[in-house]
């Protein structure tokens, strides 16, 4: 099996569209990918599982809800984005030799969040065949074909993280985990589903030939646990409506609700105060429209016409001018006149002067005098229509002045803030037009106040139903102990019956075939492992031979000295290493011809066991290796340790600002 290209969609940490090409070039088995942690590798390992395995790579006791609120928490979140994604996929593209023909497949698992809830989530799962949907198979028996294809039980020794291999050095269940190997890699759950198939025709064989009040028992037992059987599917069928129910009516209020807002419910829960400023704007622009009033009926037409009041104000000050005139000439006239007379007089000389020296003086002073009393040429045209007193004048220019700059400015204000107010009355007439009256609300409040109740009561119903889901599986395994117990007795007090015994010869014959298939795996395995880890270790005979009981899977390691090695005795680095011989082991021993991937390959071993994994593990394990790693695993030594095998390098960017990962091709 080759991977060719793993393409992910809003998946994770990887927004929009990301496709990962990874068949080997013939450089080498090796594709690296770097990233910082929490860059999204942990995220790759996890979308081929959950690609090829769906539902089974969470683990096998995964509800349906809980699988599709992982699928929910799998889409990509955007935090700069207003709406968010409801819907992402993964597929994998791979080339796998059936029959000794190599075909083509690519396997496509998408879904998408419809709703709120994760009750809500609908996902899709496609397989193809060499460009063509397969044929073989109805859709609801492709996940069947892929589980066939790539067993879940051995995938596990192929694509696997490096924490597992720590956990898996630390934990107690080290045992409990080979087992479950074991008999995933003799396919021995095939055999042991044989084996119950065989118990049930012998308990049927059993009750044909046993006594009459044990059979009675037995029939009770029997008639109870078909009634539990019946009460939990009945339970369980209602359960199923019942959540089918609760998704329906969560689509109902989101309807409901969004009818309220189009209905304008919004403006309704704001009607009030959107009436109280519609009376306090309607009260301001009364106000307004009362003092524009007031201001046009004083001076406001004279502003209107501010050319002739210009033309009014320079007659005015003409006219001031030409009584100004007026007055002086009034007193230098009486003044002339009386100097004229005088020098016409003879005693104003006083016989000093002779009569033609006093011709000449007069000669060259009264045309001067007469001069003053002339009008200026500015005023020779003005006509003075009538008489005004300063008071008069003082009070024009006051009108004249009001009427130029008082009054439009007043005006300008009093008209700009009519204006705002008359378009922010607008706006909120609009706003309560938009309001429905509350007898059109009313009632789409109350359904849906209705439909939340309904809502409420139907997940209290949900409740209640799990609860007795759990209370009759409870009672139904009560009774089948009991039934078991029942048959047990039976089969000791019945004779033995051809047929029990030929049951009974050919379950022998299973558990000795189990046996004897599981004693010779388990020694192929221990010197695959001794092999795998002596090839790892910089100790190369710190492990001679690896026994596994048949019966506990319990492991017992020796040293070149043939004696027992606790995995106490081992070092950190030497346990991981162990554990990663372990695996090795199991991948060769499986005959599966399936590609690696690993995240986190190196953990915490020292650059000595690190040297020895990047040299002898990376490049010959298996014939396509995908490392995920971080710069201080793969670090520029071992980088160059292992480029001779490297056939492509990539890179995960993580881009802290808007929460997304991106893949270039490089390395750190």
């Amino acid at each position: 099996m080759i991977l060719h290209k793993l393409s992910l969609n809003n998946f994770g940490l990887f927004r929009e569209s990301h496709n990962i090409q990874m068949t080997p070039n013939g450089t080498g088995p090796v594709i690296l990918i770097g990233g910082m942690n929490g860059a999204g590798k942990t995220t790759l390992l996890d979308a081929v599982r959950l690609c090829l395995y769906g539902k089974r790579s969470l683990g096998a006791r995964v509800s349906r809800n809980e699988y599709y609120e992982y699928l929910s928490t799998m889409i990509h979140r955007n935090p700069t984005s207003s709406l968010p994604l409801d819907s992402a996929s993964v597929s994998l593209e791979f080339e796998y030799a059936r029959g000794g023909k190599k075909k083509h497949y690519r396997v496509e698992r998408a879904w998408q969040q419809r709703g709120k809830t994760h009750r809500s989530v609908k996902e899709s799962f496609f397989v193809s065949e060499d460009n063509q949907l397969n044929a073989d198979f109805d859709a609801a028996y492709w996940q069947d074909y892929i589980n066939e294809l790539i067993p879940i039980g051995v995938s596990q020794f192929f694509f696997f993280d490096g924490e597992d291999i720590q956990k898996l050095t630390d934990d107690s269940s080290h045992d409990q985990f080979l087992a479950e190997s074991i008999k995933s890699l003799l396919g021995l759950n095939l055999v042991d589903r044989l084996k119950s198939d065989l118990s049930i025709y012998a308990n049927r064989l059993a009750k044909q030939n046993s006594p009459e009040p044990l059979q009675q028992e037995i029939e009770a037992a029997e008639s109870e646990i078909a009634d539990l059987s019946s009460s939990l599917n009945d339970v369980t069928e209602h359960l199923e409506s019942t959540q089918t129910k609760i998704e329906r009516l969560e689509t109902q209020i989101s309807r409901q609700e969004s009818q309220i807002a189009a209905e304008g419910g919004g403006y309704a829960e704001k009607r009030e105060s959107l009436k109280l400023q519609q009376e306090q704007l309607s009260t301001e622009i009364e106000k307004l429209e009362n003092e524009i009033r007031d201001l046009c009926g004083n001076l406001f037409p004279f502003a209107l016409v501010p050319d002739l009041l210009m033309r009014l104000e320079k007659r005015l000050r003409k006219e001031i001018e030409y009584d100004q005139w007026e007055e002086k000439n009034r007193v230098l006239k009486t003044e002339n006149t009386k100097l004229i007379n005088d020098l016409t007089s003879a005693s104003f000389w006083d016989n000093s002067f002779s009569e033609s020296e006093i011709e000449f003086v007069y000669s060259k002073i009264a045309p001067e005098l007469k001069t003053q009393l002339e009008l200026p040429k500015e005023l020779e045209s003005f006509e003075k229509t009538r008489e005004r007193s300063s008071s008069e004048y003082d009070q024009l220019f006051e009108w004249i002045k009001t009427c130029l700059n008082d009054i439009p400015q007043k005006f300008r204000k009093l008209n700009d803030a009519l204006k705002n107010a008359e378009l922010e009355l607008q706006k909120v007439e609009q706003y309560l037009q938009k309001a429905p009256d509350e007898e059109v609300l009313k009632p789409l409040i109350e359904k849906l106040s209705k439909l939340n109740q309904n809502l409420g009561q139907l997940c209290k119903q949900e409740k209640d139903q799990d609860l007795t889901i759990r209370s009759l599986n409870s009672q139904l395994v009560e009774a089948e102990r009991k039934l078991e117990k029942l048959r047990h007795t039976q089969q000791l007090g019945e004779a033995h019956i051809k047929r029990q015994q030929q049951v009974s010869q050919v379950k022998s014959v299973l558990s000795s075939y189990t046996s004897l298939l599981t004693q010779a795996k388990i020694v192929t395995l221990g010197n695959s492992i001794v092999e795998s880890f002596n090839q790892l270790s910089h100790k190369p005979d710190r492990i001679s031979r690896v026994e596994i009981n048949p019966d506990t899977f319990a492991v017992t390691l020796y040293d070149s000295n043939r004696c027992e090695l606790s995995k106490e005795e081992l070092s950190a680095g030497e346990k991981q290493i162990y554990t990663t011989a372990l695996l090795w082991g199991l991948a060769k021993t499986s005959g599966k011809p399936l590609p690696m991937i690993l995240d986190t390959p190196l953990g915490r071993l020292d650059s000595s066991h690190r040297k020895l994994l990047v040299e002898r593990y990376f490049p010959h394990a298996s014939h396509q290796m995908i490392l995920l790693s971080t710069d201080t695993e793969v670090d520029e030594f071992f980088h160059s340790l292992m480029e001779p095998y490297i056939s492509h390098t990539f890179h995960l960017e993580y881009h802290k600002s808007d929460g997304h990962t991106t893949i270039e091709e490089s390395y750190f």
